[in-house]
C-alpha cells in the first residue's frame, strides 16, 4: 500500500452539468468536499487529476485551498492523464474515483490494494453475471488498477482510440486474456440490482441526489444497507433513478 495512490479525475467543462461537482451539495458541501473527507480517512495519499482547459482553474484553486496535491493533464486522453498523474508521484497502484459519485464506499480499498500487491492487474466489484460495477449505473464503488497495466494499455492502443483512452480502465477489464482481472461479486444488497442509479450526470440527477442526501443525513451515515434501504422506502427517488437508467446507456 506504500505505493498506492488515490486519484479522483475531475473537470468542470462536462455538456450535461457543468461544474456539478464543485456545487454546493449537502449543506455547504460540494461532491468533492464530501469526497475528500471520506478518502482522506484511507491515510493514503491522494490527488485530484484535472486537466489543462482553464475551465478547471476553479479546480486547482479547490486544491489548493484544501491542501490537495493536483495534477493537470490531457483534457480527453484520461488514460494518458493517469499514468501521468501516478508517475508524477512514484506510485505503483491506482484507485480511480469518479468524481460525480457522491455516495462512494470505501471499506472495500484494502483488499482491492492487497490484489494489486499479489500480481493482479485490475480488481473491482461486479453484479450477478459478472458486470463490471463501472458499467453499472450504481455509482458506489471504486476501481483498482496497477500503473504498469494502464501503460500496458496506452502501449497497444492507438493515439486516436478515444473510447479506450476516455474511459481510462475499459480495455483493461475487457480483455481478460490480455490482463489480470478480479471481479468480486458485489454486496448481495446491490448485486442483483439494476433500478439503482446514484451517479449524477444530470441537474435532474443531482437535485435527486441531494434531496438522497437530506433524507439520509450524512453526516452520520456510514452503511451501504442503509443507503438502499432509504432508497427502497422513497418511489420518487427510485422513479427518478430508473429515468435516468433508461436515458443514459452504460
Amino acid at each position: 500500500m506504500n505505493n498506492s495512490v488515490v486519484i479522483t479525475q475531475a473537470r468542470l467543462s462536462s455538456t450535461r452539468l457543468p461544474g456539478k461537482v464543485l456545487k454546493s451539495f449537502f449543506k455547504e458541501s460540494s461532491i468533492l468536499d464530501l469526497q475528500l473527507k471520506k478518502l482522506r480517512s484511507l491515510g493514503l495519499p491522494y490527488l485530484l487529476a484535472t486537466t489543462k482547459n482553464a475551465l478547471d482553474d476553479s479546480l486547482v484553486e479547490w486544491a489548493k485551498n484544501n491542501k490537495v496535491p493536483y495534477f493537470r493533464g490531457e483534457e480527453h486522453d484520461v488514460l494518458n492523464r493517469f499514468i501521468s498523474a501516478a508517475e508524477s508521484i512514484k506510485a505503483k497502484n491506482i484507485i480511480r474515483v469518479c468524481s460525480d459519485n457522491p455516495f462512494i464506499q470505501l471499506d472495500h480499498i484494502e483488499a482491492f490494494l492487497q490484489y494489486l500487491d499479489k500480481g493482479v492487474d485490475y480488481v473491482s466489484f461486479s453484479d450477478s453475471i459478472g458486470i463490471p460495477a463501472i458499467l453499472k449505473h450504481w455509482g458506489l464503488f471504486v476501481e483498482a488498477v496497477s500503473l504498469n497495466s494502464l501503460k500496458a494499455a496506452d502501449r497497444i492502443l492507438d493515439s486516436s482510440d478515444n473510447f479506450y483512452r476516455e474511459h481510462v480502465t475499459n480495455f483493461i477489464y475487457s480483455n481478460p486474456d490480455k490482463f489480470r482481472v478480479k471481479l468480486l461479486p458485489a454486496n448481495s444488497k446491490i448485486r442483483n440490482r439494476d433500478d439503482l442509479r446514484f451517479t449524477i450526470d444530470t441537474q435532474v440527477d443531482f437535485n435527486n441526489m441531494q434531496r438522497l442526501s437530506q433524507l439520509l443525513n450524512m453526516d452520520k451515515f456510514s452503511s451501504l444497507e442503509e443507503l438502499i434501504d432509504l432508497v427502497d422506502s422513497e418511489e420518487e427517488i427510485l422513479r427518478e433513478m430508473r429515468k435516468g437508467i433508461e436515458k443514459f446507456d452504460k
